[in-house]
């Protein structure tokens, strides 16, 4: 983690599908990096949400293994989202970074 970042929780670089949930709408992505207090996703295409929206994201961690958490969208980049998640969700976020823990960025 680099010193300048003002971040609670250690970042885990990992790479996997992601469903991002704005409204009635889906967007396929990947996920980037993950913590226990939120998660960078590629941008999708035709990503429609601004800053503050709330979304549903599916982690999509294998066939058998699909995880969500609600959110609240803090950085659109130009090719990233930053989602913070929800709190409340700590049996769900546990379980995600203990299934994501395989999941290693494929160099």
């Amino acid at each position: 983690m680099d010193a300048h970042e003002k971040r609670r929780h250690p970042r885990k670089d990992i790479f996997t599908a992601a469903l991002i949930v704005l409204a009635d709408e889906g967007f396929l992505t990947e996920v980037w990096d993950l913590s226990q207090g939120g998660a960078r996703l590629g941008k999708p295409r035709k990503w429609a949400g601004a800053e503050r929206s709330t979304v549903r994201v599916f982690f999509m961690l294998d066939q058998e293994t699909v995880i969500s958490v609600s959110g609240l969208v803090v950085r659109v980049g130009d090719d990233h989202v930053g989602v913070q998640f929800d709190p409340g969700q700590e049996a769900r976020i546990n379980q995600l970074m203990y299934e994501a823990r395989f999941l290693e960025v494929q160099a």
